[in-house]
């Protein structure tokens, strides 16, 4: 650990009461925390990360303190390969992702976007998007577990978005 890292830790409570404990600087990938920690003069030494359960958020905390250790390597755009594996190539991060089930990802994806974890965002969204690719709207509709449109919904969508309809 360098001179210039904060040994200070921080908690994060999830909604169901759980407590992870973490440095400052690993939890302060987070905007949450950071907001949490900027409000006002007194140290925050615990964050109330209430819509994340404890399965999750003890996930976002392993992904947090590996990323303070070897931090990800921001993914590219346009993306430059044809599958999740030739796009991540750090073995951490691929495999953090790999094989967990598709709500766990769901979950993640969840966390990072409330809890304002961009790189985590962009991993699990990266993820997502790959499961997604080739798929037809059926399959996505049940993947995301969107409803089915009525007729009239559909119709008002395909005028409204036009963009989404065009390969169809």
């Amino acid at each position: 650990m360098s001179d210039t890292e904060n040994d200070e830790k921080v908690t994060l409570r999830s909604k169901d009461g759980k407590e992870y404990a973490l440095t400052i600087d690993a939890a302060n990938l987070s905007d949450l925390v950071k907001d949490a920690s900027s409000d006002g003069d007194e140290t925050v030494t615990v964050v109330d990360v209430l819509r994340v359960n404890s399965d999750t958020l003890a996930e976002v905390v392993a992904f947090l303190t590996h990323y303070q250790e070897e931090p990800m390597v921001e993914i590219p755009t346009p993306l430059n390969g044809v599958s999740f594996s030739e796009i991540i190539a750090q073995a951490w991060y691929k495999d953090f992702v790999d094989g967990k089930p598709r709500e766990a990802i769901f979950d993640l994806l969840t966390a990072a976007n409330y809890m304002g974890i961009k790189p985590l965002l962009d991993l699990t969204c990266l993820k997502v998007t790959f499961e997604l690719t080739g798929k037809s709207a059926e399959d996505i509709r049940e993947i995301l577990n969107l409803p089915t449109l009525t007729p009239e919904e559909e119709a008002t969508a395909r005028q409204e978005h036009k963009w989404i309809f065009e390969d169809s």
